[in-house]
C-alpha cells in the first residue's frame, strides 16, 4: 500500500497540467480516500504526505513566491513528528525552516500562524539552538509589523531565557537589536525581566549547563537509542531513574567525554521515585 501511495504522490506532484493548489489538494484527496485505522500507519503515510509536498513545492518556490504553502506544510509535518515522538526529525526541520526564513523576505501573514506552531513543536526536542534562532526571526518580524503583543509573551521569555542559557549564541545577536530589545522591554516589567535574569531555567527543574550547548544535541538522540537499548527488558520500579540516570551519566563520560550532573544532582531538594 504504502509503495502505491508513494506513486500516487509523484504522479500528482509531477502533474505539469495542475496548478500547485490543484496539486496539493490532489494529495490531499489520496490521503482522505486512504486513511487506515492505525494512527501509527496514519502517522507514518502523513510523513510521506507531507514531505512529498515539501520537494514539490520547494522546487517551485523561486522568489518566495509560496512561503505560506511551505510553511503550512513545515508545521504539519513538524506535529506529526511530534505525535510519532520522532523528535530527531525536528533538528533538520527546523533547519529546513530557517533557510526559508532567514533572509527576512517571508512574509508576516505567512509566518504569523505557522511559526509558533513550528516552535511549539521544535521545543519539544534537545534542538534549542535552533528554537533560538526561530524564537528571533519570529519576534523580529512581529516588531517590523507592530504585532508583538502581550500574547506573544510566552515565546518571549522562552526566547530571553535561551539568549542566557545557550554557551555559544553570540553569532545571532545581531538579530537581537536595538528595536526588539525595546519592544520586549515595553511589554515586561523591570521585576519580570530580573527575575528572568536571576532564575532563567525552563521548567520546573534545573538543568546541568552541558544541556544547553551544540555539543549535547548532536549526539543526545544517539545517547537515548544506546540507553533505551541497554534498559529496553529493565523493570520500571520505583528508584529506576537513578539506575537510568547513572548509566547516562557513565555513558557520556566513557563514549562522550561530557561531564553531565543528573537531576538529582542539580536539584538537591526534590524527590525523585
Amino acid at each position: 500500500m504504502k509503495k502505491k501511495i508513494k506513486e500516487q504522490i509523484c504522479e500528482v506532484t509531477h502533474d505539469g497540467t495542475k496548478c500547485i493548489d490543484e496539486r496539493i489538494d490532489a494529495v490531499f484527496n489520496i490521503r482522505q480516500n486512504n486513511m487506515p485505522d492505525d494512527t501509527s500507519k496514519q502517522l507514518a503515510d502523513d510523513v510521506i504526505y507531507f514531505s512529498s509536498l515539501i520537494t514539490m513545492t520547494l522546487e517551485e518556490n523561486g522568489p518566495h513566491m509560496y512561503d505560506s504553502h511551505l510553511l503550512e506544510l513545515y508545521t504539519l509535518l513538524a506535529e506529526t513528528f511530534v505525535e510519532q515522538k520522532d523528535y530527531r526529525q525536528l533538528g533538520q526541520l527546523a533547519e529546513d525552516v530557517l533557510d526559508l526564513i532567514r533572509y527576512e523576505v517571508t512574509s508576516w501573514e505567512a509566518m504569523e500562524y505557522t511559526l509558533p506552531r513550528i516552535i511549539d513543536a521544535v521545543g519539544e526536542s534537545v534542538y534549542n539552538h535552533y528554537l533560538y534562532e526561530l524564537l528571533l526571526h519570529y519576534s523580529r518580524a512581529a516588531t517590523r509589523e507592530g504585532k508583538l503583543s502581550v500574547e506573544m509573551k510566552g515565546h518571549l521569555r522562552k526566547m530571553l531565557k535561551l539568549r542566557i542559557l545557550l554557551e555559544d549564541n553570540f553569532w545571532l545577536d545581531h538579530l537581537f537589536n536595538k528595536d526588539l530589545q525595546k519592544a520586549i522591554a515595553s511589554l515586561f516589567s523591570s521585576e519580570e525581566l530580573l527575575k528572568i535574569m536571576m532564575r532563567p531555567d525552563i521548567g520546573n527543574l534545573r538543568k546541568d549547563p552541558v544541556e544547553y550547548t551544540l555539543e549535547w544535541e548532536s549526539i543526545y538522540y544517539d545517547l537515548q537509542d544506546e540507553l533505551d537499548r541497554r534498559f529496553s527488558n529493565a523493570p520500571r520500579h520505583m528508584g529506576f531513574c537513578f539506575y537510568y540516570w547513572n548509566a547516562e551519566k557513565e555513558l557520556l563520560r566513557e563514549k562522550y567525554n561530557i561531564e553531565w550532573l543528573t537531576p538529582s544532582q542539580m536539584n538537591p531538594g526534590v524527590m525523585f521515585d
